[in-house]
């Protein structure tokens, strides 16, 4: 039964993905959003526009496919995916800015873990995103603060980065690892 939640997730969560990022573009969204388990597989870059592919772009790999790397080496601890409502109500995140993401919190009130990896659009807009997943870190610093001081050191310990036109956040215990990840693939 955990099996079949687990696997409905990473579902929802492809789909979400792959609807992000085919808004903007022609072609192959439709058939992607129908077969989003290909789509993240093959990439759906491959098929995205007419241009031809340098080896760096061939090379990229969606911010889905990051974070399927991630739950493969890395346990996380109850994973959710949180969506553009969530995100835009919580912290203030337009979802219209980004090319795509995965913005995943842990559903166990006792865990701090967060991963969060987003492609901002506009390289202008960085600073902001920035700032907004501080707010997360802020927050998540104040629930666990009085409460749960093992949670509270692993909350102190991250720090937003961002690279190029990528944030991201990670508060885990396994932080190193989820970060070296993230680094190697952006």
């Amino acid at each position: 039964m955990r099996r079949s939640i687990g696997v409905r997730r990473k579902a929802a969560c492809i789909l979400a993905a792959v609807l992000l990022a085919g808004c903007g573009q022609q072609g192959s969204g439709e058939a992607a959003a129908v077969q989003s388990e290909s789509v993240v597989e093959g990439s759906g870059q491959e098929a995205d526009s007419g241009e031809q592919e340098t080896p760096e772009a061939a090379a990229e790999k969606s911010i889905e496919e990051i974070y399927q790397e991630i739950e493969q080496k890395v346990e996380l601890i109850s994973p959710v995916p949180m969506g553009d409502a969530f995100i835009t109500n919580y912290y203030g995140i337009d979802p219209e800015k980004l090319e795509e993401y995965v913005f995943v919190m842990s559903e166990e009130a006792t865990s701090a873990e967060t991963v969060a990896i987003m492609k901002v659009k506009d390289a202008g807009d960085v600073d902001a995103m920035c700032s907004a997943l501080q707010v997360v870190v802020d927050e998540k610093r104040s629930e666990m603060q009085d409460y749960l001081p093992e949670q509270f050191e692993i909350v102190d310990k991250s720090s937003v980065k961002s690279k190029g036109n990528y944030v991201y956040l990670v508060i885990s215990g396994q932080a190193d690892s989820i970060l070296q990840i993230i680094e190697d693939a952006i």
